[in-house]
């Protein structure tokens, strides 16, 4: 579906992308993993040839994308992290609006506009006005303008940001549900459990390389080994780096998690003081498992 090989971009004298090699199944749900500026923004903007790239090759749909750029992009769709579309519209007229400036026929318009609405469950609000939808309600009109073209390949950043719980996993479980139409999703989060959710695959780029990708359950299997999930009480993340930097085999996931990369007794119980000398709740120790999140600051965090 997607072949990118040796892919660069820079910004004067920053590189973006640092000879970047990635590739991306059909029917797929693909995690796109990364901290700030390590790439992520740039490769999606030249993936949706909204950005030029210095070299390499990337092929989408079997063809290349310098050559068949207006082809290629009439069969993706962005849905941005901003909300698009206009406050004193309706729902429906939006939808009618959005499917007018692409210039989608109008008996393909008429069924396309009707996936979007069952899709996301937009049916009891077709005349309600943008600006008075809650925030999951505005979520799901943003993906169902994405919707418009039918296309092949999204591309979604960050879509939950900023709603509650319950419109989050609707929202999944509507992303979930293209992978059964047919389409290729490509996700960008900073929700770790969102990713280990939905995505079937996932790739973690880093400084314009990508530095890991795979399947998340060989990844999380390979990656168990010889590490420790020390769960904690929610805690200051000043307090839990000053405890890192006592102890190098400590590692901050986040204000309610550490890893100790090492299960020996000795490390655990040094571990385990240093914490309580410095007034860390301990909830408990998790000698089983790792997760994404673990997996990814190990990865991104060196050298930072």
């Amino acid at each position: 579906m997607i072949k990118i090989d040796k892919l660069c971009k820079s910004y004067g004298e920053k590189k973006a992308l640092d000879n970047l090699c990635l590739d991306i199944k059909a029917n797929s749900i693909f995690g796109l993993l990364g901290p700030n500026g390590a790439g992520k923004t740039t490769l999606i903007s030249i993936l949706n040839g909204l950005t030029t790239f210095d070299s390499g090759q990337i092929q989408i749909f079997d063809k290349p994308l310098s050559k068949y750029i207006k082809d290629i992009r009439q069969r993706c769709s962005l849905i941005p992290q901003s909300l698009a579309f206009y406050d004193n519209l309706s729902v429906k007229e939006n939808l009618d609006f959005f499917a007018g400036i692409q210039k989608i026929a109008t008996a393909t318009a008429k069924k396309n506009i009707g996936y979007a609405i069952e899709i996301n469950r937009l049916d009891s609000m077709l005349k309600q006005k943008a600006a008075t939808l809650s925030g999951g309600q505005k979520r799901r009109l943003n993906i169902a303008i994405g919707l418009l073209n039918n296309p092949d390949i999204l591309f979604f950043d960050e879509p939950t940001v900023g709603i509650d719980p319950e419109s989050r996993n609707e929202i999944l479980d509507t992303i979930r549900s293209f992978k059964q139409d047919n389409k290729c999703v490509i996700y960008t989060s900073h929700y770790m459990p969102e990713i280990e959710k939905i995505c079937d695959q996932v790739a973690i780029i880093n400084a314009g390389q990508i530095i890991k990708q795979g399947d998340i359950c060989s990844m999380l299997e390979r990656e168990m080994g010889n590490q420790l999930i020390i769960e904690l009480y929610e805690t200051p993340i000043a307090v839990l780096q000053e405890c890192c930097e006592l102890f190098s085999l400590l590692t901050v996931i986040n204000s309610s998690c550490l890893q100790l990369a090492s299960k020996k007794p000795e490390y655990i119980s040094q571990a385990l003081s240093l914490l309580e000398n410095n007034n860390v709740k301990i909830k408990q120790v998790n000698y089983a498992n790792t997760n994404l999140e673990s997996i990814f600051i190990n990865l991104t965090s060196k050298g930072r």
